[in-house]
């Protein structure tokens, strides 16, 4: 059982604030993982050490090792999750929460870890707070039952709590903050696809589709990841000769896009590019509708939640996203934990909840290849992970601790609010509320 040390009220608040309805057509931008090889939403995972089959994953050997790794003995280890249940990024850090808790239900009732073995995920709030996390993550650190820690959902906490942990030397697992420095110290590791090549291809697909002579680019310019996913949006509009008009820059703390979105559509952009905070992106969609701008809007994963529909409603349509898990893709997997997930939350998963699930499975994994409940093992037994077929696709690990995927799905709202496929084409892009 996880210990929560929340409020009460708090939780059951931001648990409300995450119920989601995505679509269910299917289609990706590129040619799709291979379906996993059992129709559980457990991942299927080749790593350097060892082969075990179970009924809910299976794990192959690449390299032998020296000494087969024992089972693990009996007994309950603990690994440390700064959440982000309250704050405004709870939109995220309650389904990251609710994935992280059902996986780690089916891990310890299959025993998918042995006989008497299970795991703990710690958690505390840290609210998008740098001190707080900082202060959880130390204390953590000082936990010796605590083998491993799972952070973060912001870049810019992980930013700061990244030195002690460093200097502490145990694994540290990224489960949703997207800046590509996370993991380059050798005990960092994240455990989803990396967003700025997401960005890269749904930048290239609306050059391709939409034809524009010119964009804006709007971000978040306080945030790391957010940054970099501008960089790679400038990129291309770069290497496929598009003026940019300008670059305009907002910050985490906005509670006002009607300044930006006048800026913006005072420049006479062809297409809109923002990579934003969800809590800032929503809010820059509708000041841009609002305001009259009829043009594409091309977004990222933060606006992909239901509680973005509740917010924005029809404003969204007509911008275009791009994400690596979809609740209505027909891979058997997917459509395993999509119905684990509703039964238990009555509510459809989105990306953050496919992020808090699989991180749960890449710690199991971690510490099934170490074979004991030590820092030091369950360390390399992250090194050792080199692919898994999740719910994302097939995730493949480089030798910075990097996850890279072979297909995003490109989806936009629909007018009865639903995440539905975008195809990549002009024709494709729904009406928007100004057409």
């Amino acid at each position: 059982m996880t210990r929560i040390r929340l409020l009460v009220l708090a939780l059951a608040l931001a648990l409300v604030a995450a119920a989601c309805g995505d679509g269910d057509s299917e289609a990706t931008t590129a040619t799709t993982a291979a379906p996993a090889t059992t129709t559980t939403a457990a991942p299927t995972t080749t790593t350097a050490a060892q082969t075990t089959t179970t009924a809910a994953q299976t794990t192959t050997t690449t390299e032998a090792m020296e000494e087969p790794v024992a089972g693990l003995a009996p007994g309950n280890y603990q690994f440390g999750f700064t959440a982000v249940v309250s704050g405004a990024v709870a939109f995220a850090g309650v389904p990251h929460l609710q994935g992280l808790q059902l996986a780690e239900r089916e891990i310890n009732e299959t025993g998918y870890l042995g006989d008497g073995v299970t795991i703990e995920f710690l958690v505390e709030d840290a609210g998008g707070d740098q001190a707080a996390a900082i202060a959880i993550n130390d204390a953590y650190i000082a936990n010796d039952d605590v083998l491993a820690l799972v952070c973060c959902a912001l870049s810019s906490v992980a930013g700061a709590i990244q030195p002690n942990i460093v200097e502490a030397g145990l694994a540290w697992v990224d489960h949703a903050a997207i800046a590509p420095t996370i993991t380059d110290p050798d005990n960092a590791f994240r455990s989803f696809p990396l967003s700025q090549p997401s960005t890269a291809a749904i930048a290239e697909a609306a050059v391709a589709a939409f034809a524009p002579d010119n964009a804006v680019v709007v971000v978040t310019a306080d945030n790391d990841g957010l940054v970099s996913d501008r960089d790679a949006t400038l990129g291309v509009l770069d290497s496929s000769g598009i003026e940019v008009l300008g670059v305009i820059d907002t910050f985490a703390d906005d509670t006002d896009m009607s300044g930006p979105a006048t800026e913006a559509i005072s420049m006479g952009a062809d297409v809109i590019f923002l990579a934003q905070l969800g809590n800032t992106e929503v809010l820059m969609v509708q000041e841009l509708r609002d305001r009259g701008y009829a043009g594409p809007i091309v977004g990222n994963l933060a606006i992909a939640t239901a509680e973005t529909w509740e917010q924005a409603g029809d404003t969204l349509l007509g911008t275009v996203l791009p994400i690596a898990f979809f609740a209505g893709k027909g891979d058997p997997m997917v459509q395993d934990f999509a119905a684990k997930y509703e039964a238990a939350y009555d509510t459809v998963p989105d990306i953050f909840a496919a992020q808090g699930w699989q991180v749960a499975w890449f710690m199991a994994q971690a510490l099934k290849n170490g074979g004991e409940g030590t820092r030091e093992a369950v360390l390399e037994g992250v090194r050792q992970i080199q692919t898994m077929e999740t719910v994302f696709g097939t995730l493949t690990w480089d030798a910075r601790g990097e996850a890279t995927i072979d297909a995003w799905t490109f989806v936009q709202w629909s007018p009865d609010g639903e995440l539905v496929i975008w195809d990549g084409s002009a024709e494709g892009l729904l009406p928007n509320i100004n057409q």
